[in-house]
């Protein structure tokens, strides 16, 4: 057998199983939707109602901006020190 028959064979093994689950994945596509859209909950406790999602976004954002203030803050404390240690 030669080196590129090799080759191409090799190839094709390690094809096989990524391209049996897409031809799955574009199969059941619709069913795996339906599935789920009927889902509430995931194991972490993370909930996928639309509310829930909005909630989530709204603490991320509220999150966000308290990191932001203390790390202006703490910032801005550090600034005397180091001008201490400059004199």
């Amino acid at each position: 057998m030669n080196s590129w028959q090799t080759f191409i064979l090799g190839l094709c093994e390690h094809l096989a199983w990524p391209l049996l689950v897409l031809f799955c994945l574009m199969t059941f596509k619709n069913d795996i939707r339906k599935m789920l859209s009927r889902m509430t909950k995931l194991p972490g406790g993370a909930e996928l109602n639309p509310e829930t999602v909005e909630e989530q976004k709204e603490n991320k954002t509220n999150f966000d901006e308290l990191l932001a203030k203390k790390t202006e803050e703490k910032a801005k404390q550090e600034e005397p020190k180091e001008e201490k240690e400059d004199k």
